[in-house]
């Protein structure tokens, strides 16, 4: 069995490494090499080693998950923290079938940015962006709880994209017109369904560390894991409604292969070499269906899935390029 001095050793490691933001997956190598750089007895290893595994499991996802709740890679204080001087943006709601949508709206020039985050998440993950007094003097700006997240009737996910789409479609309309949609993550490939299923009401898109390919999306042991009772009941909430849109996403991005060519609108994918979530192959992926000449792609070599906040410059060069490319569609 595990001695007490392997608990603590595998512990101290765990945290060692959500302190580092390593992904599940290279918290177990770091582990289980460890284990094996400490144990004296290989063989007495290898009779435990299915149930070392099993219990470090366990503890990686509980101590990840709750580092990552705990300190997400954006700020999360109230609104005046956020925006400690002026403007600020307004909470706003509207209806959808029995669904509140909830959003904050940063006025501004005559464009419109719809900001959509990935799984789990909020709007604040875009309050940096918000903050941007470039982006203030382009464009109104609109960032969403998506559905079943933040203040957005939490917990009740809508996996289907082409369903989400929907939900969120009323923020591609205002005064301003179409409307450039800025997706991270998951929030790639909902704002790829927005486009496909809405062409009339985007003008264009930027896709930040994308879940758009269906080939290197497969769910991951430790989505398998946490479908499992004790699994559910030790991680936060948000992990266990983000585990629900993530184990169906390759049939739903199946569905939208051949869409892509009929994609008129640009589109600039932005994407880490070095991004541990999404495989740093989606830019290969984007590149082959992005229809040209208006689709981009953009790799940053030493960045990996938090580009989004560590390279915020780069995403708002290539957010500003998108609207000067469609500049012709703003409202007079």
């Amino acid at each position: 069995m595990i001695c007490y001095a392997e608990v603590r050793f595998a512990g101290r490691c765990i945290s060692q490494a959500a302190a580092a933001w390593l992904s599940p997956n290279e918290t177990i190598g770091v582990l289980l090499n460890n284990f094996d750089a400490r144990n004296t007895k290989p063989r007495a290893l290898m009779k435990f080693r299915r149930f070392q595994t099993l219990a470090i499991s366990i503890l990686a996802l509980f101590i990840a998950s709750e580092a990552l709740a705990a300190n997400p890679p954006y700020p999360r204080g109230s609104i005046e923290e956020l925006f400690p001087t002026l403007p600020r943006p307004v909470e706003k709601t509207y209806q959808i079938d029995d669904r509140t949508i909830h959003y904050w709206e940063m006025p501004g020039g005559p464009a419109r940015i719809v900001f959509v985050h990935g799984t789990p998440g909020e709007w604040k993950a875009w309050a940096k962006y918000m903050a941007n007094p470039e982006l203030q003097k382009r464009a109104t700006m609109i960032a969403v709880d998506r559905p079943g997240f933040g203040a957005s009737d939490p917990g009740r996910v809508e996996p289907e994209l082409d369903k989400q789409a929907r939900l969120l479609e009323p923020l591609l309309k205002g005064r301003e017109g179409m409307s450039v949609v800025v997706g991270h993550s998951l929030g790639g490939p909902i704002g790829a369904q927005l486009a496909m299923d809405y062409p009339n009401e985007v003008r264009g898109e930027v896709l930040v560390a994308p879940s758009i390919d269906p080939n290197t999306e497969q769910p991951r042991w430790y989505n398998h894991a946490m479908m499992l009772w004790l699994i559910k009941k030790i991680v936060p909430n948000e992990f266990s409604w983000s585990n629900r849109e993530i184990l169906p996403l390759v049939g739903e991005l199946q569905k939208q292969t051949q869409r892509w060519k009929d994609l008129r609108m640009p589109i600039t994918v932005v994407q880490g070499a070095k991004d541990e979530l999404v495989d740093p192959r989606t830019a290969a992926y984007a590149e082959s269906v992005l229809p040209k000449p208006n689709g981009r792609v953009v790799v940053v070599p030493d960045q990996g899935h938090f580009v989004l906040w560590n390279r915020a410059d780069l995403v708002v060069k290539q957010i500003l390029d998108v609207l000067d490319r469609t500049a012709s569609q703003l409202v007079p």
